[in-house]
């Protein structure tokens, strides 16, 4: 009897020295692995969700999100010059960019939107009307208030995505960026501040990001479309903001677990729950 009762208890002790072995190696400092991601603004609700479920896989890897965000533009200087392990891009890389060692993948797609702080029901504008208020030939609302314009910048991908709209849209935006008094937003958080801190402010941003803030701005239909993702899914709304992740030419170990979970099922999972339609699957 008594062997007994001595083995269960060196079964009980070895089970607790497990544990205990576990939960140090979990929360050891000194096994913390680091890996730093940049990008736009609109996409940094969403990289703290993909850092928040990694973490909950491996413990001992800290994502860390820069903050203010770099925009576009910056994350690329940022992952070239090996600043950032990752960037998180509003717009894809280009040919030169990609020369130099970079890769990119398409993550997803959301709405891209013209919103204003004004409640609704408000009718959108078309295409049209839309130039016309960039290039300040339609400066007030239907009640007679001033359109209180928030734009941003020449290369941004705000603006990319509205010089496509139409050749008139395009010469609007150039227009737009030179009209003095203009509010202009640095970056995508900055961006929808303004626009909800604006009596009568008019601009764009998208689905995820107004979402994932719970922003208080209303989305305008465009040509009578209703900037839904259910309507971009159908292909009745046109108009859409896509989300890329980009590395640089070297990567570390640490950051290529990152980069290939947020490319598996789980990522899409995460993108589809934050208001993207996933893209299709990647190599």
């Amino acid at each position: 009897m008594r062997p007994t009762v001595w083995n269960n208890k060196i079964h009980v002790l070895g089970l607790v020295l497990l544990l205990v072995a576990s939960l140090a190696n979990a929360a050891d400092p000194a096994r913390m692995e680091t890996l730093t991601v940049g990008g736009t603004g609109s996409a940094m609700p969403l990289i703290g969700q993909f850092a928040q479920a990694y973490g909950s896989l491996e413990p001992n890897v800290k994502v860390r999100v820069v903050d203010p965000p770099l925009g576009s533009n910056g994350a690329i200087r940022a992952v070239l010059a090996g600043a950032v392990d990752l960037a998180v891009l509003g717009k894809p890389l280009t040919e030169a960019e990609k020369a130099q060692g970079c890769q990119d993948w398409e993550l997803g797609r959301t709405p891209f939107l013209v919103v204003t702080e004004r409640k609704l029901p408000l009718p959108g504008f078309t295409v049209e009307q839309l130039a016309a208020i960039y290039s300040g030939k339609m400066t007030t609302w239907s009640d007679g208030s001033p359109i209180r314009l928030v734009v941003r910048n020449l290369f941004e991908s705000d603006t990319l995505i509205l010089r496509k709209m139409s050749p008139d849209m395009d010469r609007a935006v150039d227009v737009a960026l030179a009209r003095p008094g203009m509010l202009v937003a640095a970056n995508d958080l900055e961006n929808i501040d303004l626009l909800e801190r604006t009596p009568d402010s008019l601009g764009t941003s998208n689905l995820a990001l107004v979402q994932a803030q719970n922003r208080k701005l209303n989305a305008l239909p465009i040509n009578g479309k209703e900037p839904t993702l259910a309507a971009m899914r159908q292909g009745t709304y046109p108009y859409s903001k896509s989300i890329y992740l980009a590395r640089g030419p070297k990567l570390s170990p640490v950051a290529q677990g990152f980069l290939e979970f947020i490319l598996s099922a789980s990522g899409k999972e995460i993108l589809d729950r934050a208001g993207y339609v996933p893209a299709p699957s990647q190599p």
